[in-house]
């Protein structure tokens, strides 16, 4: 029972690659999820305290489900064990149908969703530049470069910098300023720039609806290359499946012949 085309040799030979890469990169995911769960910081303080799935669970449910995918590949492809290719070729399947399912969730439910994004954004700018709750610098460094790279100032605009409202740490540290993240290029030198026209007003919401809705062709195009690259895999894996099956179907037809024969 061996894989003998040239076709199943080569998606056998893809099969491993893709999963080798695959396997890595969970391992990568479930080391870089523990050390930020042992590090504590933005992720013990802050969201545990908040009641939201904190990005080291999700690192770690990740890394582990590719560390099992592509341990079930690599298994299955090098052993040539059938069943073990089934498994994979269902999981696998499966994931795909659920991307599906929550892409179309997303598009249904988008307004709960960007609901639910901005008071996970406003839970955040609560512990701006916050040591004690913001240990590692995640949160503060997170939302510097994201105003520097959208060019905005605060959720929906500078003023929530300025009021009580979203950011009380900063505002009752900092009265009537805001972050220098929010600087405009030639004033980023200066202590502050709490003047008009030497910082941005724009909130950074508007500004990346605009990014999104200008880049949905690329946002498109990426989406359409994993599900293709998905869908490829499958076929790779199901010509090595079919191709054992079929092995294994016909020597038991010769096996039960010979015994016909004898008889």
């Amino acid at each position: 029972m061996k894989v003998q085309s040239c076709g199943g040799k080569a998606s056998k030979v893809l099969l491993l690659l893709v999963n080798v890469f695959i396997f890595l990169l969970g391992g990568g995911f479930v080391g870089l999820g523990v050390y930020y769960h042992v590090g504590g910081g933005l992720y013990q303080n802050v969201l545990n305290e908040a009641g939201f799935i904190t990005v080291p669970v999700v690192l770690m449910f990740l890394g582990s489900l590719f560390l099992v995918i592509a341990f079930l590949a690599i298994v299955g492809a090098l052993c040539e064990v059938v069943i073990i290719l089934k498994i994979y070729l269902g999981v696998v399947a499966f994931i795909l149908f659920l991307e599906v399912v929550l892409v179309c969730v997303v598009i249904a439910m988008r307004g709960e969703v960007e609901k639910q994004t901005i008071e996970v954004i406003q839970e955040l700018m609560e512990h701006y530049g916050n040591e004690t709750s913001d240990e590692l610098n995640v949160i503060t460094k997170v939302i510097d470069e994201t105003q520097q790279w959208l060019k905005c100032c605060g959720l929906v605009s500078a003023d929530d910098w300025r009021s009580g409202g979203k950011a009380k740490w900063w505002v009752q540290e900092h009265p009537d300023t805001v972050p220098n993240s929010c600087c405009k290029p030639e004033f980023v030198d200066k202590a502050s720039c709490n003047n008009a026209g030497e910082f941005y007003e724009v909130g950074c919401r508007d500004k990346l609806y605009t990014w999104v809705e200008s880049n949905v062709t690329y946002v498109t195009v990426v989406g359409l290359i994993l599900l293709v690259f998905q869908c490829f895999i499958l076929i790779c894996g199901l010509k090595i499946r079919f191709e054992l099956a079929s092995d294994d179907e016909f020597g038991n037809v010769g096996n039960f012949n010979m015994e016909t024969t004898t008889l």
